[in-house]
């Protein structure tokens, strides 16, 4: 027969069963979430990087377009082989390089990429 103490007992070990199973699910979900938010912080820091590298990359190509107007043809051929065209006039032979390129700080030079 089925007496209340029975019926309590099977309740509360059912129950206890419920609350292992939860407990394991619990845990599978925080260890996933963990190996997720490792690989966003992972992507995060690549992105910042990228960032900070492409501002570095496009004052190298700047400074080495001013490299290449001061008639550097071998700095040129570098540029074009890149797939970058600088924009602008090289001195002629006599002439003098330009006021800008003995500042700290020079005009950037125009480039086209294609």
């Amino acid at each position: 027969m089925w007496t209340f103490r029975t019926i309590g007992f099977w309740a509360a070990t059912a129950l206890a069963c419920l609350a292992v199973v939860l407990v394991v699910i619990d845990g599978w979900l925080v260890t996933s979430n963990t190996s997720i938010r490792e690989e966003v912080v992972g992507r995060q820091q690549y992105i910042n990087q990228s960032v900070q590298l492409s501002r570095l990359n496009q004052e190298l190509v700047n400074d080495l377009g001013g490299f290449a107007l001061r008639s550097n043809a071998a700095i040129r051929q570098l540029l074009a082989e890149s797939g970058i065209t600088v924009v602008g006039q090289a001195p002629a032979p006599g002439q003098a390089a330009p006021a800008a390129a003995g500042q700290a700080n020079p005009a950037p030079v125009p480039l086209k990429k294609p």
